[in-house]
């Protein structure tokens, strides 16, 4: 048992993913919660291969969404971009002019202590960040996620037994509690969508305004990161 515990703990560690919630949130409320929505586009779904092509966050709390603190860069990219270009609207001029990553990474860390971030499939990102911080040579801090599209999953579950395909999907997710459709492959303009998703859905888990974030650990929705530099 101890050597499979050790085996896990490493595989936790290598992934950035661990289980545990900072005990200075443990405990807070979701009501009380400063929350960031965080969207990357990259140039495929390779974690191994992919690049940073767009970023986008948007700040909210339980009473509405910030509009004015939206944040939209392109990313400076190089190399073999896949279809990218062509799906989210990019012209090879638009890449060339972008930002460069380590000013992105920079930027949204200011962002780990003082927000609980909410992204739809959490662990794409966070990974693709994870690992940006390694080619960077740059901590990445500890940081906690709400995964919407989880917390759907966690919701499906209850009512059926096999997922439909298509069926955890943003517009999806959206759609099943009546949100207006969402431009989509914009970075920003998924992270406003995801946002909206999440405070739908926390107003009908958390009707008395009581549910803390370790309270709804047990969805399967919460996710912490971190890359501790040794």
């Amino acid at each position: 048992m101890g050597i499979l515990a050790n085996i896990c703990s490493k595989l936790k560690a290598f992934f950035g993913q661990h289980q545990g919630l900072p005990e200075a949130v443990a405990d807070r409320a979701l009501k009380d919660c400063r929350w960031l929505a965080v969207d990357f586009e990259f140039s495929c779904m390779d974690t191994k291969t992919a690049k940073f092509m767009s970023a986008g966050w948007i700040e909210g709390t339980s009473t509405g969404i910030d509009l004015e603190s939206g944040y939209y860069r392109l990313i400076r990219a190089k190399g073999d971009l896949a279809q990218s270009p062509i799906i989210h609207g990019l012209t090879p001029r638009d890449i060339a002019r972008g930002f460069h990553v380590k000013e992105l990474f920079e930027q949204i860390m200011q962002f780990s202590d003082s927000h609980i971030w909410v992204l739809h499939n959490a662990q794409l990102d966070m990974v693709m960040l994870k690992q940006l911080s390694i080619r960077l040579e740059m901590p990445l801090p500890t940081i906690v996620c709400v995964d919407t599209m989880q917390l759907a999953l966690y919701q499906l579950h209850k009512t059926m037994s096999v997922i439909p395909t298509g069926a955890a999907t943003l517009g999806a997710c959206r759609e099943r509690l009546e949100l207006a459709p969402a431009l989509a492959h914009n970075a920003l303009s998924d992270a406003m969508a995801t946002l909206e998703l999440w405070l739908a859905q926390m107003h009908i888990l958390d009707a008395t305004g009581k549910t803390t974030l370790q309270e709804l650990k047990s969805t399967g929705a919460i996710k912490v990161f971190a890359r501790p530099v040794p």
